[in-house]
């Protein structure tokens, strides 16, 4: 455990060791008081107290217990406020890990489990170096200290308390290892009800529109049940390895008053020393169910460590050159394979150029692998099998943020920032001046809508752009990528939300934004592709024909089928009755 926490502190542990100090000062300031107690107990029943060993006595515990208020309170601030900020910077860098990690790691893991990890463990993870690790360093300092100090006193009583503490540690494992395996349920059962809620939250539209609100509601709450039931399990098998330990725990002073009392008897003890030792041994005992409770949070809490050091651990794409400088931007897939999670194959032998400058159009039947070449463009994901080259590199050699700077991309589903539309729109150039925010959204088409917005740019979006239509929405993505104005282009049924007057205009403003730029094209309207460079037909992973519109309709292939389908169905019209 300890080993995982200073893996997880990189370095940052440095910043404990002092408030960890003052509370193991603190520590020893509370072995004092009972210095002076055990002094004034030989004292008293030697009939040597006097007042003038009262006044000192009293005079140390009092510069003790101000000494240790003033410590403790140093200590226990340091601890919190430090903890507090270097969990907080582990906040941010997880977030940059998250960042480079592949696409892969994201659909592994549920949003549940994410949230959970970002929020939850690393919540806990603070608690672990804040409030636990601190106590059980302080606690365990103090425990030593008077255990060592019960030597000194009488070495046979303090090897009968330590034959109690052996006995206390497996009760203690053994709670320890039910804590760790109930903490494992909860945590996963936890994040299944996370992502439950969140995709209740999310398809609230689709689950009204077709009556299924009651029963993803009941899905959350047979999980809330589950969590219930594995939680008041957990307490009731728990209960017994942590009243047995508090039971062994407490029979310390029995046990000292038994054995002191035959000693005593036996006249190998004094009875000032019998006396302290029971003090002694009340103090153990305090300390010891205290180191049970300290103990086992922290098992409880170890499961969030250990998540979050999967995390961290999770390998990033590689890659050799940190800055990427590309003075070319034509694209080849070189015989490339492509699987999720090394699974059936989705992309197979895939070989094409795409010149710079030109217009390639991806198209075929759903799951076919368009989208996925327009992720290995974007190298959100790494191939399997071959190679990807951009500018006569090789994709992977390269950092992927220094690839993203030449890519804008238009999805199908557009992702818009909590923030004003102004900001999302600017979140393509951070450098754009206001002018040219401005243009890009009259070149998208979507200045006109903004401007009749009560706020205007600075209206406020809510989460995902939900306060806007799909058409909206889609316009403002693309004026970010007109504003971006990168020189590789991903166009992904980019205009499929729009009515047919905005169609048109999104068109004119695409033309001029794919002027001398390397594009890539995903549509399932072939009307809009015919005048690409090369047209490349994809078909279960495989490229079944590619060339020019002309030279496909020639080969009288899948692609002339196709055209003919659609041709056709523009003559469909409803009938009346």
């Amino acid at each position: 455990m300890l080993r995982t926490i200073k893996k997880l502190l990189n370095g940052k542990q440095k910043q404990l060791v002092f408030p960890i100090f003052l509370m193991t000062l603190d520590a020893v300031g509370g072995m004092v008081l009972y210095f002076i107690l055990y002094l004034t107990v030989v004292n008293l029943l030697g009939g040597t107290l006097n007042a003038n060993l009262i006044k000192i006595y009293s005079t140390i515990c009092l510069a003790a217990v101000i000494l240790r208020l003033i410590v403790y309170r140093r200590g226990y601030y340091l601890c919190f406020s430090r903890g507090a900020e270097i969990c907080g910077q582990m906040r941010v860098e997880l977030a940059d890990h998250y960042r480079s990690l592949s696409l892969g790691y994201f659909n592994q893991n549920s949003s549940g489990y994410l949230l959970s990890t970002l929020t939850k463990d690393l919540s806990n993870f603070e608690l672990i170096i804040t409030h636990t690790l601190p106590s059980i360093v302080k606690t365990v300092v103090m425990a030593l200290l008077i255990l060592i100090g019960t030597f000194f006193i009488n070495w046979k009583l303090a090897l009968a308390e330590c034959v109690v503490l052996v006995v206390t540690w497996p009760v203690l494992c053994w709670g320890n290892r039910l804590v760790e395996k109930y903490g494992t349920q909860k945590r996963n059962l936890a994040s299944k009800m996370i992502s439950i809620v969140l995709e209740y939250v999310k398809g609230m539209k689709v689950f009204k529109s077709h009556n299924m609100t009651s029963s993803h509601f009941s899905r959350m709450a047979d999980t809330l049940e589950d969590i219930r039931k594995t939680s008041v399990k957990a307490e009731m098998k728990t209960a017994v390895p942590t009243s047995l330990y508090s039971i062994i725990a407490n029979f310390l002073l029995p046990i000292v008053l038994l054995a002191g009392s035959y000693m005593f008897f036996g006249g190998t003890i004094l009875p000032e020393q019998l006396v302290a030792f029971m003090i002694m041994s009340v103090a153990l005992s305090a300390l010891l169910i205290a180191f049970e409770h300290s103990y086992n949070m922290l098992k409880d809490l170890k499961l969030a460590a250990v998540n979050l050091e999967q995390a961290y651990d999770t390998k990033p794409l590689s890659y050799k050159d940190e800055q990427v400088v590309l003075k070319h931007f034509d694209i080849s897939f070189e015989h490339v394979d492509f699987t999720y999670n090394r699974q059936a194959d989705v992309l197979k032998d895939i070989n094409f150029h795409a010149k710079e400058g030109s217009i390639t159009a991806l198209i075929g039947p759903s799951g076919s692998g368009k989208s996925t070449i327009a992720s290995l463009i974007a190298r959100f994901w790494d191939v399997t099998g071959g190679c990807i080259r951009i500018g006569g590199r090789n994709m992977k050699d390269l950092n992927p943020d220094g690839i993203l700077h030449y890519i804008s991309e238009v999805f199908q589903e557009n992702t818009l920032l909590s923030d004003t539309i102004y900001n999302n729109i600017k979140a393509g150039r951070q450098d754009a001046t206001k002018e040219d925010v401005y243009a890009a959204a009259k070149a998208a088409c979507c200045h006109e809508f903004i401007e009749k917005l009560p706020e205007g740019y600075q209206t406020q979006l809510s989460e995902g752009g939900g306060t806007l239509s799909g058409g909206e929405k889609q316009r403002v993505a693309i004026a970010r990528a007109i504003l971006k104005d990168a020189p590789i282009l991903l166009l992904d049924e980019s205009t499929a939300s729009l009515d047919a007057d905005n169609e048109s205009k999104i068109n004119q403003a695409l033309d001029r934004l794919m002027k001398n730029k390397t594009v890539f094209v995903i549509a399932h309207r072939l009307n809009t592709i015919q005048n690409a460079d090369q047209i490349i037909l994809l078909n279960s992973g495989r490229i079944e024909e590619i060339g020019t519109h002309s030279e496909l309709l020639k080969k009288k292939g899948h692609y002339c089928e196709m055209v003919e389908e659609q041709e056709k169905a523009k003559e469909w019209m409803v009938q009346g009755a």
